[in-house]
């Protein structure tokens, strides 16, 4: 085989607009005359780069499907005098599309590989130049298998070919003279250790020179160590790889619920495992020549990654749904919720006058997050108008009156809430006289306890913190203060951390009633939302595991249970339990909430999915409870 040391590889971590392949195809054209001007051999784009990976219901679009399709030959005849892989949906590939499991012509997850205006042939009876994903991703918010058929299905229509010179076949092809054997896969193909096929050790036992993997593979928190520890796996399963070419898309895609973030990361793996290249990795496009036998391109990794990944996600987010470029009305109350994602709109529309704040006070609202408010406007430069609502609170009151009910017999709670659909409507209302859309202040705890008035705090077009937790929140408030140099959210909404807690000097409140304080255990909750919502999770059958084992005591999270007194064992299993019936009570809510820029593995929407059946508790849940509160 030939020298692969010689071999100039470009990588092309392409900004993926979903649903516009004539745009997408631009981009494609740009980089390949850069590559080709840089002296690359071969440009490698990531999966589906022509119309985008999440088009949700849109793949059973069949006109759009073989529109997107066409654009294959015109990639074709794009790669005289260069290498190309990309890849797009595939209509045929051993015979003419068949009816698939939904009663439409098959389609295939594809990637393709073009050299010098034909398609690269393959060693076996592989169809030349094309090659379909073997195993799709079923979880969390991939519907793969929905939509396309694998590699291992199509092979059900050809039992009486070999499966891995059919479908697995590497790429032989010809450089200045010399032969290689390069291997192809897609995205999941490298996370085989879930499967019972593993296209990657296929490659590595059959000889091939090196692998390249195109992606579109969102990212979440600890997705980068993720990476690279399947890598290393391989490593140790098979005992070496060969190189490995991992090129990932950037951008914002969504699945209608979950806005996600495409971080880039394009890497290049030595035989060890060892990064020998790695592409900017901070949600941005860009072209890097690599070698696939030494060092070449170390791009720094960001400081702040959830930071800069809701940042670019937003700017993106209002780039490809709002293009007409509308203004955004925020609720500014003075508390965290609403100061950071003032900040994340200020940082992430780069135009102070699209942003509109109201302080949509009422007799509750303290002089201190007025204040807030006031001078976070201040030092942002945006528009803030101040105001009162009281007004309204008094007329719903009377219109009770008119309709027979006495508002002073109704509930507190019930009041509460006409204060907060109030706002909702005060700013649905300003939103379509400004002819803008609305921010939604929601985070992940109050979302997941259901802290939330429908139609008051759950409007908007998007949520940019609704994956976060309180938690998590204060970590990004800091880093915005970081990024301004001065103090923009006030330090008085987040809380000093001391040896046996915390102090707080403006704890987070509604403010709908006097002295109103939210009912939430600030870090011990957030920990216990990440558990339950996780993929694939601890369930609650683990925390009460844990909590029986004395396992949780020695962990961070121990300090909480015992600043709150859920050391003691009835304490625990009471505020579980109230925990449990916030959440179930409360999907109603979540279901209708905005889309939020996913940030975890376990973000409310397709990632983590509920229904509003009420689930009996199990056998084994009753029989831990009753021996943690038998515990001394």
């Amino acid at each position: 085989m030939g020298d692969i040391s010689k071999l100039k590889i470009a990588i092309g971590q392409m900004d993926i607009i979903p649903g516009q392949p004539s745009k997408n195809f631009e981009t494609i054209c740009k980089m390949v005359e850069q590559a080709k001007g840089m002296g690359a051999h071969i440009i490698v784009f990531p999966e589906m780069c022509i119309g985008g990976y999440l088009l949700a219901d849109k793949w059973t679009d069949e006109g759009f499907v073989d529109y997107l399709a066409s654009y294959n030959e015109k990639v074709l005849e794009l790669s005289q005098g260069i290498g190309i892989v990309f890849g797009n949906v595939g209509r045929e590939y051993l015979s003419p599309s068949h009816s698939g499991k939904d009663g439409r012509r098959d389609r295939y997850n594809m990637a393709f590989f073009a050299m010098d205006g034909k398609w690269v042939t393959r060693s076996g009876d592989a169809v030349p130049g094309k090659y379909i994903k073997a195993l799709q991703p079923n979880y969390r918010m991939f519907d793969d298998d929905r939509y396309f058929t694998s590699a291992l299905e199509d092979h059900g229509y050809h039992q009486d070919l070999d499966f891995e010179s059919a479908y697995c076949a590497p790429f032989v092809f010809e450089i200045d003279g010399e032969s290689y054997s390069m291997g192809l896969e897609i995205c999941e193909d490298l996370w085989s250790g879930d499967y019972s096929y593993d296209q990657t050790a296929h490659y590595v036992k059959s000889g091939c020179d090196f692998i390249v993997n195109i992606s579109a593979s969102p990212w979440t928190s600890f997705k980068d160590e993720g990476r690279t520890k399947r890598v290393m796996e391989h490593v140790r399963e098979i005992g070496r790889i060969v190189p490995l070419v991992y090129v990932n898309t950037v951008g914002m895609q969504n699945t209608g619920k979950n806005v996600m973030a495409f971080d880039g990361g394009s890497t290049v793996y030595g035989p060890q495992g060892q990064i020998l290249a790695r592409c900017r990795d901070d949600f941005e496009q860009d072209l890097e020549v690599v070698s696939l036998v030494r060092e070449t391109v170390m791009q720094p990794q960001p400081e702040h990654k959830t930071l800069e990944a809701i940042v670019k996600t937003l700017r993106r987010f209002d780039q490809q749904i709002f293009p007409f470029k509308p203004k955004w009305i925020i609720g500014l109350s003075g508390g965290i919720d609403s100061s950071v994602n003032a900040c994340l709109l200020d940082m992430a529309l780069q135009d102070k006058s699209r942003i509109v704040g109201y302080n949509l006070a009422t007799k509750y609202n303290s002089d201190a997050t007025k204040a807030n408010a006031y001078n976070l406007a201040q030092k942002l430069g945006i528009r803030l108008v101040n105001g009162s609502i009281e007004k309204l609170v008094e007329a719903s009151n009377d219109v009770l009156g008119i309709y027979g009910y006495d508002p002073e017999s109704i509930s507190g709670l019930a009041q509460e809430n006409i204060q907060a659909r109030i706002r909702g409507h005060v700013l649905s209302t300003f939103a379509q006289v400004e002819g803008g859309v609305i921010m939604n202040n929601g985070n992940k705890v109050e979302i997941m306890m259901g802290y939330a008035t429908l139609y008051g705090d759950s409007i908007g077009a998007i949520s940019p913190i609704g994956d976060l937790t309180k938690v998590r929140l204060f970590d990004v408030a800091r880093q915005i203060n970081e990024h301004y140099e001065q103090e923009v959210v006030p330090n008085n909404l987040i809380p000093n951390m001391t040896e046996d807690g915390y102090v707080w000097e403006t704890m987070p409140s509604a403010e709908l009633k006097d002295a109103q304080k939210d009912p939430m255990k600030w870090f011990y909750h957030d920990w216990l939302v990440d558990r339950l919502t996780d993929y694939p999770g601890y369930t609650t059958l683990g925390v009460m595991e844990q909590y029986l084992a004395d396992k949780l005591a020695s962990t961070q999270v121990g300090k909480w249970i015992e600043f709150y007194g859920l050391d003691d064992p009835k304490a625990f299993i009471d505020d579980l339990e109230w925990v449990l019936r916030q959440m179930r009570i409360s999907v109603f809510k979540r279901i209708q909430m905005p889309p939020n820029i996913t940030l975890t593995r376990g973000s409310f929407g397709f990632d983590f999915r509920e229904n509003q059946a009420i689930y009996e508790q199990t056998d084994r849940y009753r029989e831990l409870k009753q021996k943690i509160l038998e515990m001394d």
